[in-house]
């Protein structure tokens, strides 16, 4: 999530579209000199891991795909839209690739070998709160805010499933920016409780300078590989996974890897 393989490019590709008001229109543009495609990927806003679209600060995943893609002549265009759509709009060959998924996400799209970062899920609260989590059951009686489309663990995923109905236990943040929303209930006391990847709730949070307020209170699992995975209906998508594996390979030996995450407080996971 370096096989220099050539790319074969339809004279007209697609570009895709995406307005600040979620509307979707498809336009036909004229590649007929072949000499550069556009890669549509997409996400919902998880900075540090993927931020705001045309800034100097695009999060690091954008910048290692931009780096790495522009040495192939294909360009980057990177949207936020809310993380089902995104996963149902790849799965369809609408965009090219999401960004920020666990292979558990999205088991039928296409992954580059070498991952571009490493995850894991925690669990964070009010800091005057006493409660810790333990195991799945320690959750009972517990108000959990959670993002839609988002795969956690089997066991976290199982008990989302059980209890989607009951208001009382499960809170689920749908759209662009789910974090913003959950953490902002969070700090109303408006919910007990809510998972997230440390790096993204407490970039989130430091951005309104509110960070003091919460405390992580538990891990859900040891963190594991995530990837900007690729369309499974999209031909070449086993040739841009390549280009990504082997071109982060290089950014790492290069030092450019160090470089990028440095912008946004962090170092190489491995």
């Amino acid at each position: 999530m370096q096989k220099y393989a050539n790319l074969f490019i339809i004279p007209v590709i697609f570009s895709l579209t995406i307005s600040a008001n979620n509307s979707i229109a498809v336009s036909g543009q004229d590649n007929s000199n072949r000499s550069k495609v556009t890669l549509t990927i997409a996400a919902d806003n998880w900075c540090p891991f993927n931020c705001q679209p045309n800034s100097t600060n695009p999060g690091y995943m954008i910048e290692i795909a931009q780096q790495v893609f522009t040495e192939h002549n294909i360009n980057i265009n990177y949207q936020v839209i809310p993380w089902s759509r995104a996963l149902r709009l790849c799965r369809a060959g609408i965009i090219s690739a999401v960004v920020g998924g666990y292979k558990s996400d999205a088991q039928d799209f296409i992954y580059p070998e070498n991952e571009q970062g490493l995850i894991g899920f925690s669990f964070f609260t009010l800091g005057k709160s006493n409660w810790r989590y333990q195991q799945i059951n320690s959750l009972n009686n517990k108000l959990l805010a959670v993002a839609d489309g988002y795969a956690y663990t089997d066991s976290l995923d199982s008990y989302i499933k059980v209890h989607q109905a009951d208001v009382s236990r499960i809170y689920t943040a749908f759209g662009n920016q789910p974090l913003t929303e959950n953490i902002a209930l969070l700090e109303q006391g408006l919910i007990d409780v809510l998972v997230e990847t440390e790096a993204v709730f407490w970039y989130s949070s430091k951005q309104s300078n509110q960070q003091e307020k919460f405390n992580m209170v538990g891990i859900l699992a040891p963190a594991k590989p995530v990837y900007i995975a690729f369309s499974p209906a999209i031909e070449a998508s086993q040739q841009y996974a390549d280009i990504l594996s082997e071109g982060i390979v290089r950014l790492r030996n290069s030092g450019e890897l160090s470089l990028i995450l440095a912008k946004y407080g962090l170092v190489d996971w491995q």
